[in-house]
């Protein structure tokens, strides 16, 4: 019975010194894998080429952005001929409504002066309004051009083989070899050339239809 039990020790021990065998064994292929994965993702994370872009200065350059400027402009002349039109009808009815005040019973001249004066907030109200139309209408405008700009700056990075691209202002300082923007400017004026820009400016909604 002592016999048998020193063998069932026996192989007790023979089983716990493999396994501990094959947990070493184990944990060292785990470690030579990770070790092996480790050293890949190092390596997907080397940038080699880098170039920069100045995209602000595409943009505020670009052929795209003079020509919407020149709308909006344009769309500025017409507004202010409009309203100084309808200003100068203020103004006369407002020299009548004076001339009137004596001649006028009091709730008479008080519901003229009513209506004038909501007649001259409606035209303030309308200013106002244009005046942030033109502002949206022109971020609209570059928010489409910088996403050109943008599929421009992939395009040519894949060219380049490019690893990554930085913003111009983030870099003290660089190679002028590595700015691309130029390239991107010269691409962006082509892409947009044949490009129909129009600036539509809305009339604000009246109170019936908010």
């Amino acid at each position: 019975m002592a016999i048998l039990t020193s063998r069932i020790f026996a192989s007790l021990l023979v089983c716990g010194a493999l396994l501990i065998s094959c947990v070493a064994i184990s944990a060292t292929t785990v470690s030579v894998i990770g070790a092996a994965h480790a050293q890949e993702t190092d390596d997907d994370m080397v940038v080699k080429r880098i170039g920069l872009i100045d995209l602000d200065g595409v943009l505020r350059a670009s052929k795209g952005t003079a020509r919407v400027r020149e709308l909006l402009d344009n769309q500025r002349l017409l507004f202010q001929q409009e309203f100084s039109e309808r200003e100068a009808v203020l103004q006369q009815r407002e020299r009548e409504l004076t001339s009137q005040r004596e001649l006028l019973s009091e709730d008479a001249f008080a519901e003229k002066l009513s209506q004038f004066e909501a007649d001259v907030a409606t035209i303030q109200k309308e200013i106002q309004y244009r005046r942030e139309a033109i502002d949206i209408a022109f971020q609209d405008s570059q928010s489409n051009l910088r996403r050109i700009a943008l599929e421009i700056v992939t395009e040519v990075a894949g060219e380049k083989r490019l690893d990554l691209v930085l913003i111009k202002d983030s870099v003290l300082i660089f190679r002028p070899t590595l700015n691309i923007s130029d390239e991107v400017l010269q691409r962006l004026d082509e892409r947009t050339k044949n490009a129909r820009l129009e600036v539509t400016i809305d009339p604000p909604k009246s109170a019936s239809q908010e």
